[in-house]
């Protein structure tokens, strides 16, 4: 009796430990957010200077890529931009992992202090994230503490397509990475500050050719000038195409019409436009661009405001000002009313040699500090580069996203 029930029993077990791994192969199959399974997310795709990356932590660096570029910049990949950004990430996500083994071969590893801080980050992020969905389930009335942990899950799986403890050491080594590439770029920071003024131009007018000159279109002056007003460039635009002129502008603003027409009268009165700008109310761009402007036929916005003013512009003489009058019929309801842009055509020589048009002075508005920086970013970028021994990149880098 005593092997019956022995003989059942295995049985049993035998059909829970078949059901268990058939779960768990299941689970193995699911796919999430992105198509993938975790056979399909463990497997490498790219290796390089003695490390490998797999399919989930590529496709987990060019969503963040992706996103980040679509936000600020309105940046959409296809083709062989696409192909290109792949390749990139592949490449930075293995440098991430060489920068800690590089740097512990130097002598310069993580202390066990900055290993604990690397941790709480992550320990940290993850309980804000797990908190924001609690708030979100709370406002929505579905809160329960069954049903937080069933859409925690959910969100790891689904559209992170890893666990907790996976998204934990994920967030660790992002900063284990930082910590280690701040060390590195302090080491070499001696070696990379040698160089040449010829160098540091040559590297200037090839950098401003490949990124601004030879790649100039329409309205491109116009968006970079913003991109740097709204500090997501450290530099100006560096090109001046050739037929721009320059104008310098002052703005006011007013809530009737009559308040913009005395202003008007004002600037004609005094037909100074350096003590207009000190007038109160009266607003420069000074502290965000760099006067005088360069405007042309696609690339007044920003600056003029309208084609007509831009057109006004165009034909004023050289120290010439004119004052217009802007209706604000689409402003929120807190804006002002009118605008009153003060234009004054100016002379402009800002770039090589004097020039109103080319290549930006390194001189010019502080940049020679900038693009010093860049030089040196550039040239810790070439070391790292020589990092990746061996480098490997399967065709699988280009199947995410699909086109």
């Amino acid at each position: 009796m005593k092997k019956k029930n022995l003989k059942v029993l295995l049985i049993v077990i035998a059909v829970a430990i078949v059901v268990i791994a058939a779960a768990v192969f299941a689970s193995l199959l699911r796919k999430d957010g992105r198509g993938m399974n975790a056979f399909d997310r463990s497997k490498v795709v790219a290796t390089g200077g003695g490390q490998s990356i797999t399919m989930g932590e590529l496709a987990m660096g060019l969503d963040n890529s992706i996103n980040y570029y679509q936000q600020y910049y309105n940046t959409t990949y296809t083709g062989d931009e696409l192909k290109q950004l792949q390749e990139n990430v592949a490449k930075d996500l293995l440098l991430q992992k060489i920068y800690a083994s590089k740097a512990t071969e130097l002598g310069i590893g993580l202390t066990a202090e900055e290993i604990a801080t690397c941790k709480k980050t992550a320990s940290d992020q993850l309980a804000t994230l797990e908190e924001t969905i609690g708030k979100q389930l709370s406002t929505s009335g579905n809160f329960s503490n069954a049903n937080l942990q069933t859409q925690i899950n959910e969100y790891f799986t689904r559209q992170l397509g890893m666990n907790k403890s996976q998204y934990k050491a994920y967030i660790e080594s992002q900063e284990k990475a930082s910590l280690s590439l701040k060390k590195l770029e302090d080491y070499y920071a001696d070696s990379l500050s040698e160089y040449t003024d010829e160098d540091l131009l040559a590297f200037y007018h090839e950098h401003t050719s490949e990124n601004y000159g030879d790649n100039y279109v329409d309205g491109n002056y116009a968006m970079q000038m913003y991109y740097y007003m709204l500090g997501y460039s450290s530099t100006p635009y560096l090109y001046v195409p050739e037929g721009f002129f320059y104008v310098d502008v002052l703005s006011f603003s007013a809530d009737t019409e009559e308040e913009a027409n005395a202003f008007v009268e004002k600037v004609n009165e005094s037909g100074d436009f350096d003590a207009i700008a000190t007038e109160s109310g009266v607003m420069s761009q000074h502290d965000f661009l760099p006067a005088p402007y360069a405007v042309g036929p696609n690339d007044w916005f920003y600056i003029l405001d309208s084609q007509e003013t831009y057109d006004a512009a165009a034909a004023m003489e050289i120290g010439e000002m004119k004052t217009f009058v802007i209706s604000n019929t689409d402003a929120a309801e807190d804006a002002p009313a009118y605008t009153v842009l003060v234009v004054k055509r100016v002379e402009g020589a800002i770039c090589e040699n004097g020039a109103a048009s080319g290549v930006v002075d390194i001189d010019y508005y502080g940049l020679r500090d900038s693009i010093k920086s860049d030089f040196e970013d550039h040239k810790f970028e070439e070391l790292t580069e020589t990092w990746l021994t061996n480098l490997d990149l399967t065709d699988a880098v280009h199947s995410y996203p699909a086109e």
